[in-house]
């Protein structure tokens, strides 16, 4: 009996050390090694050669070219589209903006694909790379994660196409501070009629344009809903609403 509890207590106090080993960091990857990790997993010659600048000019530790590229080693480790990361890496090294900036985008966009990826895949046996890039890009750029949880729960039954271009209505919207219950009954009146086409993704540029004429949201979601309700487009809701609208390009122009 003693000895067993002598033996749990060394397997005890073996897992407490293990716990306290603080997991591997950029810091502990030489550059070169995570350079050359990054080029096995795809990422662009371009950008390994933006950090290689950085690196050989002086502009960035070596140890701040390994952490740049770690972002991109973990993506493509879960197998997420590296081309979101790999412009953002480009786009902060050419603003100059300093590296651990550029690092913590990183890892806040990698927090919202692995949520979106845990979000879907209970639902989806194949998760649409599209429909991962619309909605963890929309997470990264501030719509309400609670919304896309609500949208998935309540609407990924429906066919994919549909699904996507609401999934792109509820980011987009979710962006500028719309309220989910308002998109929720326009995606209710859309998918009773087999779902919002293409278009409707548009849907923002009215309520841009409809807030700059004081128009409320509650106003233009009603109206939306009502066109969606007979199968109708962006142009009819333009219409109830008082102006024109170039809905397939994405412009909207006012009388």
């Amino acid at each position: 009996m003693n000895r067993r509890c002598r033996i749990s207590g060394w397997v005890l106090a073996g897992l407490l050390c293990l716990l306290a080993v603080p997991a591997a960091s950029a810091a502990d990857i030489p550059y070169a090694e995570a350079a050359a990790r990054a080029r096995e997993c795809g990422v662009l010659s371009e950008t390994l050669g933006l950090v290689a600048s950085g690196v050989e000019e002086g502009g960035l530790a070596r140890d701040e070219g390994a952490a740049l590229l770690m972002p991109l080693i973990e993506a493509c480790a879960n197998r997420f589209p590296l081309a979101p990361f790999e412009d953002k890496l480009a786009e902060g090294l050419a603003k100059h903006v300093p590296a651990p900036r550029i690092i913590k985008v990183l890892e806040d966009r990698l927090a919202a694909y692995r949520f979106v990826r845990d979000l879907l895949a209970p639902r989806f046996r194949d998760v649409d790379p599209e429909l991962l890039v619309t909605m963890a890009e929309g997470v990264s750029q501030g719509t309400p994660r609670d919304d896309l949880k609500r949208y998935v729960a309540e609407f990924s039954s429906e066919s994919p196409e549909p699904f996507l271009t609401g999934a792109h209505m509820v980011c987009l919207l979710g962006q500028s501070s719309f309220d989910y219950a308002l998109t929720r009954d326009m995606l209710e009146a859309a998918f009773a009629e087999g779902g919002p086409l293409p278009q409707w993704r548009y849907f923002i540029r009215i309520v841009l344009v409809g807030r700059q004429r004081g128009l409320a949201d509650a106003d233009m979601a009603a109206a939306a809903r009502r066109v969606l309700e007979t199968g109708g487009t962006l142009n009819d809701v333009s219409s109830r609403l008082g102006f024109t609208s170039r809905s397939l390009s994405g412009r909207v122009d006012s009388n």
